[in-house]
């Protein structure tokens, strides 16, 4: 089991992140993983400082870059250059209602950069990761699943026609 832990799960998908700033404990899921371009979901777990209280009263804001080398710098969405992909991170949208979630659209492959920034009773703290996301999957590869089951459906429909011919030729 320890083997398989460095590939452990969350609710959120794989764990990015975890660092401590300030008062809180923050920990940064994504999913998929590994990292693709495209549509990212991207967890925050934002817990009290050595504790396992979860922090419900906070805003979280998510910051992707293409460059992990820029410093994010912390304005209103309506001020940034257009540079940054930001997106406010709430709670609601994953099954998990104590995570705050939020669908990043990471437009490109390579060494990237999320930077997380938590607000809570006026004190504002930030975190960052640097990732390298990989190319988007091809089309045939992301949806094989859903055009694997046409064929085993027909072929069960087809099996199960010609079994009960038999049975009522041989009645």
């Amino acid at each position: 089991m320890l083997g398989l832990s460095g590939s452990a799960w969350a609710d959120g998908g794989a764990i990015l992140t975890r660092q401590k700033v300030g008062d809180l404990d923050v920990t940064l899921f994504a999913s998929p993983a590994p990292l693709r371009a495209g549509p990212v979901d991207i967890s925050v777990l934002v817990q009290e400082a050595g504790k396992t209280t979860t922090v419900m009263d906070a805003e979280v804001e998510v910051v992707w870059s293409a460059s992990p080398d820029a410093p994010v710098e912390w304005m209103p969405p309506c001020c940034s250059m257009g540079t940054l992909d930001r997106m406010p991170a709430v709670r609601g949208h994953s099954q998990n209602k104590t995570l705050y979630s939020a669908i990043v659209p990471v437009k490109s492959a390579g060494p990237s950069q999320f930077s997380i920034r938590v607000q809570r009773g006026g004190v504002s703290e930030a975190i960052s990761c640097d990732v390298d996301v990989q190319p988007p999957r091809s089309p045939i590869l992301a949806y094989w699943p859903f055009l694997a089951f046409p064929p085993f459906f027909i072929a069960g429909f087809a099996l199960h026609q010609r079994l009960s011919r038999k049975k009522s030729v041989s009645a």
